[in-house]
């Protein structure tokens, strides 16, 4: 069922948006997870791409918000920190990516895409001058100031204060993302409900707490400076000077086809999501952007969205056990590449069904060992991306007619103690055992002769009463016998 079916229901959820985002930005107080708020996200977009007509400007996707300055002061950016178009399918992906191409007339000869991690933190600027750092702000939105949290990130790992080759640039601009590792979040005592809310919470604070900036890291996802257009080597350069970059995945080549690319991003996303569990920082999904800073201009942006780039975020994975049939492959039109395409029985996975899989190049499919009859197991990634993640080894069939015997079990025998010939300390000597039994013995005895001659003597007494009653008897009753005789 879907969550928006007319206007009263996209105003209802317009309405609850402004809430969760009011109790999240304002009061830095997570009240849905993130994996529903992206939900209901991505059913508000749906419907305005829809019905455009219809949108309504106080809508969660036409604002950026930033988190509770606490009345810090805000400091002036010479231009905005935006926000990205998210995005869950690959030919989605391949589509936005097509469309700012052809706005900007781009040219798909030589123009390539970088793909990096979605860390998920604070977005934060820096601003170097003469190599010194001299601005800090964090926040995001279509106004050109943000917060300033110049102290804070004085003690955040990952920034350098003084860099010497920027020493002549008048001024040198990093953005980038103040996130918590996963490691510092399992053993940070304040932490709060999700690794961003806990990183938020600190670069909140009105005063800069070093206690608390330590368990941070600063990871730099773009650079502004003069004479610098390449994102790529622009990375490569930040990585080299000790900057800890968002982590660079692949870089894809728009003179491919679009069903080529669209492969292209299908393979980097089930790579991701297997390689995603392994990172040790919080990420919900992958960035796609141009790797030439000079499109960035061209191509444009909205209130909220810079649209140079978009976000592939990761849903719920899906997984099926299903048998392997053969295999079948895929040619580029224009690179002539070859792509290898798992055929396997149909199965259904989040309402859909599927039969198919892309495996990649000839190397990655014979790495996972299929034979046509084999159990696998495949997932889905997002809505329509399905991987085989590999064999499912099947487990040894048992005969039930067959009884297997069982081995008796052992039955514990008493170690046997070692025979000495001497006493251990405490231990009583062979004479006083010896004693110490013929007392019992004799003791028995003595009883015994005891209680046996008390039973005789009762004996004796007893039989003698009956005899002097027997005698009284008779001595009574002779004087009447005889006089009855007379």
């Amino acid at each position: 069922m879907k969550i928006i079916e007319n206007f009263d229901d996209y105003r209802a959820l317009v309405d609850e948006m402004k809430v969760y985002d009011y109790n999240y930005f304002q009061l830095n107080m997570q009240s849905i997870s993130d994996e529903r708020y992206d939900e209901l996200y991505f059913a508000l977009q749906e419907y305005e791409e829809a019905h455009p007509d219809e949108v309504l400007k106080d809508s969660s996707t036409q604002h950026c918000y930033s988190e509770n300055g606490n009345g810090k002061r805000t400091v002036a950016r010479r231009t905005a920190c935006l926000s990205m178009k998210k995005l869950h399918d690959a030919k989605a992906v391949v589509k936005y990516l097509r469309a700012q191409q052809r706005a900007a007339n781009i040219s798909s000869q030589g123009a390539k895409v970088d793909v990096e991690w979605k860390f998920d933190g604070e977005t934060v600027s820096l601003v170097y001058r003469r190599g010194m750092l001299s601005e800090a702000t964090y926040g995001h939105g279509k106004e050109l100031f943000g917060i300033d949290c110049l102290e804070h990130m004085k003690y955040v790992n990952g920034v350098e204060g003084y860099v010497e080759q920027w020493k002549d640039e008048d001024r040198v601009e990093l953005r980038g993302e103040v996130i918590i590792s996963l490691e510092e979040f399992a053993r940070y005592s304040k932490a709060g409900k999700s690794p961003r809310s806990t990183s938020n919470g600190i670069m909140s604070k009105k005063e800069a707490v070093p206690s608390e900036c330590i368990h941070l890291e600063f990871h730099p996802f773009r650079l502004i400076a003069d004479g610098v257009t390449l994102h790529y080597y622009a990375m490569d350069e930040l990585a080299y000077r000790g900057f800890l970059t968002c982590g660079f995945v692949e870089q894809i080549d728009l003179g491919k086809s679009d069903d080529e690319l669209t492969q292209d991003v299908e393979r980097i996303v089930c790579t991701a999501e297997l390689e995603r569990e392994k990172l040790p920082y919080p990420t919900d999904g992958l960035v796609f952007k141009f790797d030439n800073y000079d499109y960035y201009d061209r191509i444009g942006q909205t209130d909220h969205d810079a649209k140079y780039n978009c976000a592939f975020k990761f849903r719920p994975v899906f997984k099926a056990v299903t048998t392997y049939r053969g295999h079948h492959t895929t040619i580029g039109e224009k690179t002539g590449k070859v792509t290898y395409v798992a055929d396997f029985d149909e199965v259904e996975m989040n309402g859909h069904c599927f039969a198919h899989a892309n495996c990649g190049s000839e190397k990655t499919f014979n790495q996972k060992d299929l034979v046509p009859g084999c159990k696998i197991e495949v997932s889905l990634h997002g809505d329509v991306i399905v991987c085989v993640d590999g064999k499912v080894e099947d487990e040894p069939e048992i005969n039930q007619n067959q009884e297997l015997e069982a081995e008796p079990e052992p039955i514990p025998q008493p170690k046997p103690k070692r025979k000495r010939n001497y006493p251990q300390v405490g231990e009583p000597t062979l004479r006083e055992e010896r004693e110490d039994k013929t007392a019992r013995v004799d003791k028995g005895m003595s009883v015994k002769t005891v209680l046996a001659g008390v039973l005789a003597v009762l004996m004796a007494v007893s039989t003698g009463v009956v005899m002097l009653a027997f005698a009284g008897a008779a001595v009574f009753l002779m004087p009447m016998i005889g006089g009855m005789r007379e």
